[in-house]
């Protein structure tokens, strides 16, 4: 004996137009909460590194500022001493510009791994994935210099 439905066509439509409305609703709350917990968190750990980036300017400010006065003493010359400290800034300076490229990726990657904790994987593999090739690339530039792979011309 065939079953009699339990809701006829226009009724299960409208029954099911309600569960996707409030499938829909539901999926925007949870995307807004997410939103929210994930800038929350990037905003605290954003406060936090600025704390300690403050501690730790201050704290080597005034170990090189008593590494110019121990210099200075050493050289018998306040401004001299003052003046190679000023040189170890400008040497840092210029490392972390010859750096600036990895220092970035660092710092962006840091960020991405806050913000979705389930990148750190694929991160991890695209950073040494990046290494081994500028590895390869290093070594391919040893072998096979710019002007080998050009004719000479007569």
């Amino acid at each position: 004996m065939p079953m009699k439905p339990e809701y006829n066509l226009g009724e299960l439509i409208s029954v099911l137009r309600t569960d996707i409305v409030e499938l829909v609703n539901t999926k925007l709350e949870l995307l807004k909460l997410e939103t929210l917990e994930k800038t929350s968190k990037l905003g605290s750990f954003m406060i936090y590194g600025l704390i300690v980036m403050n501690l730790v300017f201050f704290a080597l400010l005034f170990a090189f500022i008593a590494l110019g006065f121990l210099i200075g003493d050493w050289i018998h010359s306040t401004a001299g001493g003052f003046a190679v400290v000023t040189l170890i800034y400008l040497m840092i300076l210029a490392i972390l510009f010859a750096c600036r490229k990895s220092i970035l990726t660092g710092f962006q990657n840091l960020f991405l791994k806050e913000l979705d904790p389930s990148l750190e994987d694929e991160i991890r593999y695209e950073e040494r994935e990046e290494t081994l090739l500028s590895a390869r690339a290093k070594q391919c530039s040893r072998i096979y210099p710019k002007n080998a792979g050009q004719k000479h011309q007569h």
